[in-house]
């Protein structure tokens, strides 16, 4: 049976991702989510973390390491595809964090295992983007990526238990292991010629990259396009896009992910609706999200599922806001599983417009800098239980959400470029624009040369000439020559 040509497109476009680079790197971006679980379940459910900033440690190491590997790039001038040696440093740290696990030294334990998980998420969510081609395939395949880093969030959440630290110190030690073993067989593989994970599927940036001009400044790219006509110049709106767009995305992901107001209100309607205590709904519906985002970003474009679900989830926080009860929590159970639902489908946006959206030379920098945010909003909102009156709580942080969320929503419609090359979204955002060509005159009047329309179709001869350019000719014959003359005469 013959597949539809959508369904064997994105069939295709699954095949592709299928070598062991591409699954390794998605292992690990699974593993830096399960290190993140581990620490949510502590903090949110457990409250022994409240007073410390374990987090923001990952985020200064993440920011050290990305400044550092901006100045290699700058100094090499290409990329060297340096991410599984910087995943394999993480997996390291994440290592000696299950170990400190095992010896009940959570505190020392945290650190590491912070620093692991956030060198892991940079590195990864980087490959990922550079292993995309050119038709457009990008924003589904960081939100496969983030999805599977939210399933390890969501996975160590339920399966971890901060009172058995030794137990979860095991099956830590057991995944950083087994990828650690897994990262050293990929260089094996690479290094005997079996695979090549040093290269992009991008043709065009693979060859920018060889020639060591994929970092060249923008004065030297635009001097390649001066006197073309086919090439127009405006003004950079790179910086704009990326620090206007990047914030209020990034902001918007993760204001309310983690808010303890939202998750002890789902916890308790939960009790009241199911009659039992699931505390990992919240993070398994924004993992169910972010899955089911991916999906839609193999057919939708990112411009028209941030709209669609940006406004869902705006009308679903005010429905929230109208049927909330102190006494009665279980009327608010559907709404917020489709909350966290829609904010999973959302969640990939930030990610995808920081990778793609920011100067080559400066990428891991610019999702080192999301990344730090989104772990100050996840810190600071832990002190939101310090608020005496749950629904004067609730209002304020589902204001802050709705702002955002109004924000965002025509700041993407307005500067998010469309998904294609790397090459190609740096040069529209650079200014640097494809004039609009006069399109092909494919009709009857512009294709023929002979026109006879006195005469039946079955006396025309047809004549391809192109893909859509059809030439129609009357055979000239000699009775056709006298009845010509004929009716000259008249």
């Amino acid at each position: 049976m013959r597949l539809p040509s959508m369904v064997a497109n994105v069939w295709k476009r699954f095949i592709a991702m299928l070598s062991l680079p591409d699954l390794l790197v998605l292992g690990c971006l699974w593993a830096s989510g399960f290190s993140l679980g581990y620490y949510a379940k502590s903090a949110y459910v457990y409250d022994n973390l409240w007073p410390h900033w374990y987090a923001l440690v990952g985020g200064l190491v993440a920011l050290a390491l990305t400044l550092g590997w901006t100045l290699r790039k700058h100094k090499k001038q290409q990329y060297s595809y340096d991410h599984y040696y910087i995943i394999f440093y993480g997996l390291l740290c994440s290592l000696m964090g299950s170990c400190f696990m095992l010896t009940r030294q959570l505190a020392v334990s945290y650190y590491f295992s912070f620093v692991g998980l956030s060198v892991q998420y940079l590195a990864g969510f980087s490959y990922v983007s550079l292993r995309c081609d050119a038709s457009g395939s990008r924003p589904s395949r960081i939100a496969l990526a983030n999805s599977l880093y939210a399933g390890g969030i969501a996975t160590g959440f339920v399966l971890f238990n901060e009172m058995e630290p030794q137990r979860s110190g095991l099956i830590a030690l057991g995944i950083n292991l087994l990828l650690l073993c897994l990262v050293c067989l990929n260089e094996l593989l690479h290094h005997t010629g079996c695979i090549n994970y040093k290269e992009s599927r991008d043709l065009v940036f693979n060859l920018l990259n060889e020639e060591k001009m994929v970092f060249l400044p923008r004065q030297a790219i635009l001097a390649q396009f001066v006197d073309r006509t086919d090439y127009q110049l405006k003004d950079s709106r790179q910086w704009l896009v990326l620090i206007l767009g990047g914030s209020l995305v990034c902001l918007q992901k993760s204001c309310l992910l983690f808010s303890p107001t939202y998750m002890q209100l789902t916890w308790s309607s939960t009790m009241g609706y199911l009659h039992q205590t699931h505390l990992y709904i919240p993070l398994v519906l924004y993992s169910v999200g972010t899955s089911f985002g991916a999906l839609l970003l193999m057919r939708y474009t990112p411009k028209l599922v941030y709209l669609l679900f940006g406004l869902i989830q705006m009308t679903l926080i005010v429905a929230l806001l109208c049927i909330y009860s102190d006494e009665q929590s279980e009327h608010c159970f559907l709404f917020l599983c489709l909350i966290y639902i829609t904010m999973g489908v959302l969640s990939s946006q930030g990610i995808h417009w920081l990778l793609e959206c920011s100067p080559f030379l400066h990428t891991e920098l610019a999702l080192a800098t999301g990344f730090v945010l989104q772990l100050c909003v996840i810190e600071g909102s832990k002190y939101e239980s310090y608020a005496t009156d749950t629904w004067i709580a609730l209002i304020i942080v589902s204001v802050i959400t709705l702002v955002l969320t109004a924000l965002a929503i025509p700041v993407v419609q307005w500067l998010q470029p469309h998904s294609a090359s790397l090459v190609d979204v740096r040069n529209r955002l650079l200014g640097i624009r494809r004039r609009s060509l006069p399109p092909e005159q494919t009709q009857f009047w512009h294709t023929n040369h002979f026109l006879a329309h006195n005469k039946p179709a079955n006396q025309l001869e047809s004549v391809q000439l192109g893909k859509s350019r059809v030439f129609q000719q009357y055979p000239i014959s000699g009775s056709d020559i006298a009845e010509n003359h004929k009716g000259d005469k008249f």
